[in-house]
């Protein structure tokens, strides 16, 4: 397990780094929204989007290097490779939302206080999200929900990440592009289709 989060430390900390990236993208699209629910969830899903596509990019690069040396029998084929990859990348999520947990359910004031700020600081990492979860949370609880309810909202929202690093390094482990899935072949040499 060492071995592989030192060879893949450099990749999770590109996608945390593309996460952070991103939230600032969707914080902004929050604040510019947040006066109109539609397209407040609008600019959410979009910053959602190109985050999971950017994820989607590094982790089929990773892949397709992979298929190199998999296909020369220097790699062991590994399709949870990109999985793997993503939950590293998504550790500080995982820990800071299992602090929000254990201090919302402990319920001291010292705990509290660790699960307001790991509260601030998740929501900082996760701009993107920032509409969907006020839309939710203005929806049922007319206001900010209790943070017993919305600790495990942070475990949740790493599952499309996740998946996206699986799927993604698996097509580039196999050179499947996304676009061939849907019959769009890719333009080579002066423009004439690859076949």
């Amino acid at each position: 397990m060492g071995a592989f989060l030192k060879e893949h430390s450099y990749n999770m900390v590109k996608l945390f780094l593309n996460q952070i990236g991103l939230t600032v993208f969707g914080t902004m699209l929050c604040i510019s929204t947040q006066n109109n629910p539609p397209l407040l969830i609008g600019s959410s899903i979009l910053a959602i989007g190109m985050m999971l596509f950017i994820d989607y990019t590094v982790g089929w690069e990773i892949g397709a290097k992979d298929k190199i040396r998999i296909d020369g029998g220097r790699l062991k084929p590994m399709p949870i490779k990109g999985m793997l990859i993503a939950l590293g990348a998504n550790i500080p999520n995982f820990i800071l939302a299992l602090l929000i947990g254990i201090g919302a359910m402990i319920d001291t004031a010292s705990s509290q206080s660790v699960a307001v700020v790991c509260n601030f600081i998740i929501r900082l990492l996760n701009g993107m999200y920032l509409g969907i979860f006020k839309t939710v949370e203005n929806f049922f609880y007319g206001g900010p929900a209790p943070l017993i309810d919305v600790w495990w909202w942070f475990i949740v929202i790493t599952l499309p990440a996740i998946f996206v690093g699986w799927l993604s390094y698996f097509l580039g482990s196999k050179n499947i592009r996304i676009a061939g899935i849907f019959g769009i072949k890719p333009k080579v040499d002066g423009g004439a289709e690859k076949n």
